[in-house]
């Protein structure tokens, strides 16, 4: 119908870590500090602010250090964020890749890098059904020109996916379907260590040469989404534009490749995820590689005994089948390597494979499920709810807090129902951020039973405050 958008809800559960980067790296003592063998994240403005509030000097402050850690301290609570290790505990690093985040510090995966990988995955599986139809597509597919030159790599996949989904945004066939970002905890983050694997050999990314024990080859450390962490999914067909598709998709593009509904998609990832982990399975196997083998065939297994979920491998690590499709076959694969000089005669291609180190180099990054969303829907809401509480804390009173605590020596449940705290919400500017404060900290009571029954002359000055 005109004008309706069907939507549907879903569970996006990660299997393997999974990361989409936020194109920086995070530095030790600028960025994060080392707490209890674990990287931790700083709120450099919550800490600042924290240390301006306080009762100490400004000069006492910068004679205090001159560290990210000494500046925390001075602080006097740690705001942000702890990075536990996913697998076994290392030494922390000097510096590591960032998960993306949105504002408020929570990690996320763009709707944009989930619809890229899932249009990855439908070309890649209707190409594969071309060719077993016989389906000429070898006009379209990368050529020398009359002068003998290659194409350019990057744009050598152009004709053929202009040929099938439109030349551009305005009459691709995706046009219609449509992926929201998808938000997790912070508490779903973790630190890992990969490694490189190059055949049979591990990679060193610093000394640039490989070693047969993955011990002696660093890798790099990024910070991941850890395997089992959930957020809600939410995919939209245009009920307008799918009302009459003639009037806006390009002639002669294949509108069978976009997603009918999500038993369709479902279906189709499913088969496009088979057959990755099965090349998977034999590249490892090949290179003696038991562990990711496994990994892989864990994988493969778990799909085939679940009935309602889509499988798919998004993001950074998925590789060069990953941004490719994967749907070129074997014969098309070495005519693609010939003409632009892909890889070493006689060695297998792609040779490289990225894995986190969980006892020893062994997950392979990015895949991820779509679930109905009845099957996690108790525990999207709790989590949301969960959320929601953590959104509606004050700054203000965190802070607050954190340093009459330290001024008084005491815990900060006890600043919370004493009057100094009162004292100097009333002392806050008439505003929006004095009854965010103030519906903060009576919820706070309200949760410890104080608020109808404040114990103490200290807490009913405090609650006559409040109430003035």
């Amino acid at each position: 119908m005109k004008g309706i958008n069907h939507t549907v809800k879903l569970g996006l559960e990660i299997i393997t870590p999974t990361q989409s980067g936020s194109g920086t790296e995070l530095f030790k003592e600028l960025d994060y500090i080392e707490r209890n063998q674990m990287a931790f994240i700083v709120d450099q403005q919550a800490s600042f602010q924290a240390i301006a509030s306080g009762n100490l000097a400004l000069d006492a402050q910068l004679l205090a250090g001159n560290r990210l850690s000494d500046w925390v301290n001075a602080a006097g609570q740690d705001f942000g964020y702890r990075l536990p290790w996913l697998g076994s505990t290392a030494k922390v690093p000097e510096k590591f890749r960032e998960q993306l985040k949105d504002a408020m510090n929570r990690p996320y995966l763009p709707g944009s890098a989930i619809k890229g990988a899932i249009r990855t995955a439908l070309i890649a599986d209707w190409l594969r059904s071309a060719n077993k139809a016989n389906i000429d597509l070898s006009r379209q597919f990368p050529k020398r020109d009359k002068n003998g030159r290659a194409p350019n790599p990057k744009s050598a996949a152009k004709y053929l996916l202009e040929g099938l989904t439109g030349k551009d945004a305005k009459q691709d066939i995706f046009r219609s379907f449509k992926v929201k970002d998808t938000l997790f905890a912070n508490s779903e983050l973790r630190l890992t260590d990969i490694r490189w694997l190059n055949e049979t050999r591990w990679r060193s990314m610093s000394q640039r040469k490989s070693f047969e024990g993955w011990q002696q080859a660093d890798g790099i450390y990024a910070e991941v989404l850890q395997p089992e962490a959930l957020g809600m999914l939410i995919l939209q067909w245009d009920g307008f534009l799918l009302s009459d598709i003639s009037t806006w998709q390009q002639n002669g593009t294949v509108s069978a490749i976009a997603p009918k509904d999500f038993g369709d998609l479902r279906q189709r990832l499913n088969r496009h995820a088979e057959y990755r982990l099965q090349r998977e399975i034999q590249f490892y196997k090949e290179q003696g590689k038991p562990a990711p083998e496994q990994e892989c065939q864990r994988i493969l297994n778990m799909m085939k005994a679940d009935q309602q979920s889509a499988y798919l491998q998004i993001s950074w690590g998925s590789g060069w089948r990953g941004m490719t499709g994967d749907w070129a076959s074997d014969e098309q694969v070495k005519t693609f390597r010939e003409l632009f000089n892909l890889g070493r005669t006689g060695k297998p291609f792609p040779k490289t494979r990225r894995l986190v180190v969980s006892g020893e180099p062994k997950l392979p990054m990015g895949w991820v499920r779509f679930l109905p969303y009845e099957l996690v829907a108790e525990k999207l809401e709790t989590q949301q709810t969960r959320q929601q509480a953590n959104n509606a804390q004050s700054a203000w009173v965190n802070q607050k807090l954190a340093q009459i605590a330290q001024q008084n020596r005491s815990p900060e449940k006890e600043a919370l129902r004493g009057k100094t705290l009162a004292e100097a919400w009333q002392a806050l500017p008439e505003g929006e951020e004095r009854q965010v404060a103030l519906a903060d900290i009576k919820a706070r009571w309200q949760a410890e039973g104080w608020w109808e029954q404040p114990g103490g002359k200290s807490a009913k000055q405090a609650k006559a405050i409040y109430e003035e």
